[in-house]
């Protein structure tokens, strides 16, 4: 499925945005407010504001992929961020997380393998091995599904469908908690592309949707969360936009 990426150049924006990191220490904050969020520096990360792309940049993070940022309020249901990472240089790994009152309840997990990307979901509201579907949409509607997936699993997608360039990916991530307790983390591209669910199946779509399964016996609901935090082993990544509500 994977289609070989020989890069030839880095141009200068990935330049500009790898050397953030070396910013004089007053452009920068352990602390912003983006779009109206409070933004917390995760680690070792860096947060700087860009007022002309009008985004937030998030740098000085380690292999490890322990650092990135964090945003916080009461009573979410819904989070949405568009970003921007490196797709050069050592493969990218990037971590979505939920936490209510400290404990996380789910996260979405990317992590790039040549010239595709894993998808896997981690949920918690299960008392016993948690499942999930996946789902892909092409432009709203549903191309292809599959449930009752161990957490273990994960669903591969061409790194076309974000790549505008060939040194950045900038697609849309998201994360829900739904009225029947179950949290959904989502990705959304700008190019509807070939994604190969975990039983072969390739759907084409834009879109990919792993929703936690809720079984009413042995499940323990959440109905919202009061943290996000966003987490990374690339030098960079950029949120260009955000919403929590």
């Amino acid at each position: 499925m994977s289609k070989s990426f020989h890069l030839l150049g880095v141009s200068p924006r990935i330049v500009a945005v790898l050397m953030a990191g070396a910013a004089v220490a007053h452009a920068q904050s352990s602390s912003v407010v983006f779009q109206g969020l409070p933004h917390t520096a995760v680690g070792y990360a860096r947060l700087q504001l860009d007022p002309t792309r009008g985004a937030l940049d998030v740098t000085g993070m380690r292999p490890a992929g322990t650092d990135g940022v964090s945003v916080k309020k009461a009573g979410a249901t819904s989070w949405t961020a568009r970003v921007e990472v490196p797709t050069v240089g050592p493969p990218l790994n990037l971590t979505w997380s939920a936490l209510a009152d400290g404990r996380r309840i789910g996260s979405g997990v990317l992590r790039q393998k040549g010239d595709a990307l894993e998808m896997s979901g981690v949920f918690t509201g299960a008392t016993t091995t948690p499942t999930f579907t996946a789902q892909v949409y092409n432009n709203g509607k549903l191309a292809g599904a599959i449930g009752s997936l161990p957490p273990t699993v994960h669903v591969d997608v061409l790194l076309d469908f974000c790549r505008a360039v060939p040194e950045f990916c900038v697609f849309t991530t998201e994360f829900h908690t739904l009225s029947d307790g179950a949290c959904m983390v989502k990705i959304v591209g700008s190019k509807a592309v070939a994604i190969r669910l975990p039983n072969g199946t390739v759907a084409t779509g834009n879109e990919l949707r792993l929703v936690e399964e809720v079984r009413p016996a042995g499940h323990y609901p959440y109905l919202g969360f009061d943290a996000m935090t966003m987490r990374s082993d690339a030098p960079s990544f950029t949120l260009l936009s955000e919403s929590l509500r």
